[in-house]
């Protein structure tokens, strides 16, 4: 049995990097074909004597610089995935850390709680911000710009030997049948981007033995609740 359950894991592994692979080569596919057009275009309409020329040239650039950057993002995207975050096990109070990191957002509708001035845990700092960066950012895309009461409550309490910290918001929910595939590391119901956010920050927590769980009603919002062991003094 524990030989199969080891090859069942093995087989899944490699499942999800196959998947992984798939979605990181699509995503490098989409820009090559735009630079390929762009530079048999610039061999095809070349003219050393046209008064344009250097306006043409500039446009070519700009076109590849940007497809380029495209990649790059992709690059860094899937990198970031791969890589096991620093185990800097910094011993820091999570409540200043998670106050810091929303001096950042502009939004007048994010509001802060903490049952306690200093809740301290052993985490990155750096990977800390991260997910909540990535929470709050969320929380914010999920919200339609026309709507009119908008609000993210992000606070932070002891729960037996955790620091929970939730960060819920009013917007447009998840749909029950994404639920399941929220931390995909390739799913995402964004218009733009790859979706490795979700799957990003649920790695980072669960190296730390922490957890990463969600409620949702669609229409309403969605509370993501992150817990991570505590120092207990």
């Amino acid at each position: 049995l524990e030989e199969s359950a080891l090859k069942l894991a093995q087989s899944e592994r490699e499942e999800a990097w196959r998947e992984m692979a798939k979605q990181v080569a699509h995503e490098i596919k989409n820009p090559l074909t735009p630079m390929r057009l762009t530079v048999q275009s610039f061999q095809r309409k070349f003219d050393p004597n046209d008064p344009n020329l250097k306006q043409k040239i500039n446009d070519y650039s700009e076109t590849l610089i940007q497809q380029i950057d495209t990649m790059n993002s992709v690059a860094s995207a899937f990198s970031n995935f791969a890589s096991m975050p620093a185990q800097q096990n910094e011993t820091l109070n999570v409540v200043d850390v998670v106050e810091l990191t929303l001096d950042i957002f502009n939004e007048e509708y994010i509001h802060f709680e903490a049952e306690e001035d200093e809740i301290i845990s052993k985490i990155d700092r750096t990977q800390l911000i991260r997910i909540i960066t990535n929470l709050v950012k969320n929380a914010i895309q999920s919200i339609p710009e026309q709507q009119e009461n908008k609000a993210i409550f992000v606070t932070i309490k002891k729960k037996f030997n955790k620091v929970l910290i939730t960060v819920a918001d009013n917007g447009i929910g998840i749909a029950s049948e994404d639920s399941n595939r929220i931390f995909e590391p390739k799913f995402t119901t964004k218009t733009s981007g790859m979706g490795l956010g979700l799957g990003i920050i649920k790695n980072i927590i669960e190296n730390y033995n922490g957890t990463i769980t969600f409620e949702s009603q669609k229409g309403k919002g969605t509370t993501f609740m992150v817990s991570l062991p505590i120092i207990n003094k």
